[in-house]
């Protein structure tokens, strides 16, 4: 057995549980012991002063030979449970059917010897001696109390063998319960110690039971999974941003190296476009910069303490009014329809950035197939306890297998990376929504599969795009 087994949690609460079973035990016993031990004590003590106040009929001034001849007539009449001693001032036997020197006045429990008894089976008296006057005599009534004794020892080996089963019990309830948690315990250990040698596919095992081991490791699995898509997603991200990273930097080489490699082109009016297109190149790589730190100051969820109320419909009906000449420009017409007295909790600045990532997703991705007119509609309506805002296209959409892409860092549905961006837009709005506790999923616009609906569920609230 493991030294550490006795150091489990188990084990110590199972010390704790006989600790508190052996408290109440020793409780009950003391509540039996003296109850029916004092009942029948009592009971005896009864008959004892009874017995004795028919023996002195005057009291204290009963005259002796009157109290002998009682004492004789008590022995002589059935049953013979009583015994009865008689003695006179010199504390010589006048009368009685006990062979014991007189003890001292009050009350007394007397023990034969297993091999002397008082009388057949008969090896414990409950005895009162009581003083007689002026007379100098002392009269001793004793009952049976062997009950009393056989009862005192039952009621003691039942306390001590109910302890001993109690302790048992309990020392191999803990031991047992123990050796499942530790068990449990080391499968926890091994599991962290295989994740942090690199596998992390590793899970915890689960009993199955329900219990909370199993609760606190489908949370830890949880966890887990989560940062085990988190890894896949920065090493798919860091070869995404090396690949845009990449591009930028090769072009501005590129022209570097040809205005060394042919000095004749080193005149002020090829300088200044060179010049020109490097900054191009440069702020295209700051941008891009720019917008993972944003998005890591988002994701840290720095920018809760910023929350406060804010006036949804008037954030809405601004942002409307700027993206309307915007989307005329593109050539797609878009439509409102906004609620009064629309209120939220949150950012206004991260809101108003990812509805504007939302639009301008669907001003540039959203264009109807010819001759169909490309056409988005934002809506805002209240559906107590909820506001549901919708920014819908009618475009090509997005294949529903490749939503988890979109919705990845640097995810960019063309390969060829022929259009403009980094793969920021969505992601960033995604996670502006989870910083206000809101998960956005993407759903076809038609049944037909066609156009775009970004959703997003916010506490109380509930955000469509």
């Amino acid at each position: 057995m493991k030294p550490r087994l006795f150091r489990t949690t188990s084990v110590r609460l199972a010390a704790l549980g006989v600790g508190f079973a052996t408290l109440s035990t020793g409780i009950v016993f003391a509540i039996v012991y003296l109850g029916t031990l004092g009942a029948i004590r009592a009971t005896i003590d009864a008959d004892i002063d009874n017995e004795i106040a028919e023996i002195t009929t005057q009291g204290p001034t009963t005259p002796l030979p009157a109290i002998t001849a009682a004492v004789r007539g008590a022995i002589a009449a059935p049953p013979g449970g009583t015994f009865y001693l008689l003695t006179g001032p010199t504390d010589h036997p006048i009368a009685g059917n006990l062979a014991i020197p007189m003890p001292r006045p009050g009350w007394h429990n007397l023990t034969a010897p297993a091999s002397h008894p008082f009388a057949p089976h008969i090896t414990n008296l409950r005895a009162r001696a009581e003083p007689l006057g002026t007379t100098g005599a002392t009269l001793l009534v004793a009952e049976n109390a062997t009950i009393l004794a056989e009862l005192d020892q039952l009621i003691r080996r039942s306390f001590i063998l109910a302890f001993i089963v109690t302790l048992a019990l309990g020392i191999a309830g803990g031991i047992a319960f123990g050796r499942r948690a530790l068990s449990r315990i080391e499968a926890v250990s091994e599991a962290g110690e295989t994740i942090m040698k690199g596998d992390l596919t590793r899970r915890i095992p689960l009993s199955r039971a329900g219990d909370e081991f199993d609760h606190l490791a489908t949370v830890i699995n949880t966890m887990l999974a989560r940062i085990e898509d988190l890894m896949n997603n920065i090493r798919a991200v860091g070869d995404e941003i090396a690949h845009d990273l990449r591009s930028p930097l090769a072009r501005l080489r590129e022209s570097l190296e040809l205005l060394l490699l042919d000095p004749t082109r080193l005149t002020p009016d090829r300088i200044v476009p060179a010049i020109e297109d490097a900054i191009t190149q440069v702020d295209a790589t700051l941008a891009l910069a720019a917008g993972i730190l944003r998005l890591a100051q988002i994701e840290s969820g720095a920018r809760r303490t910023g929350f406060a109320p804010i006036d949804l419909t008037t954030l809405l009906t601004e942002i409307a009014e700027t993206y309307e000449a915007v989307a005329e420009d593109a050539g797609t017409t878009l439509l409102t329809t906004i609620d009064p007295n629309l209120t939220i909790e949150g950012d206004a600045t991260l809101l108003t950035q990812c509805l504007a990532n939302l639009l301008e997703n669907a001003i540039t991705h959203g264009r109807a197939t010819p001759p169909a007119r490309s056409t988005i509609h934002l809506t805002a309506r209240s559906t107590p306890p909820t506001i549901t805002i919708a920014i819908a296209d009618n475009g090509p959409g997005i294949p529903a297998p490749r939503h988890a892409e979109a919705l990845r860092r640097f995810g960019r549905l063309d390969p060829s990376r022929t259009t403009t961006g980094h793969g920021l837009g969505l992601p960033l709005a995604a996670a502006i929504a989870t910083l206000h506790d809101t998960t956005l999923t993407l759903t076809p616009t038609h049944p037909d599969s066609h156009g775009l609906t970004v959703t997003l569920i916010l506490n109380g609230y509930e955000i469509s795009g």
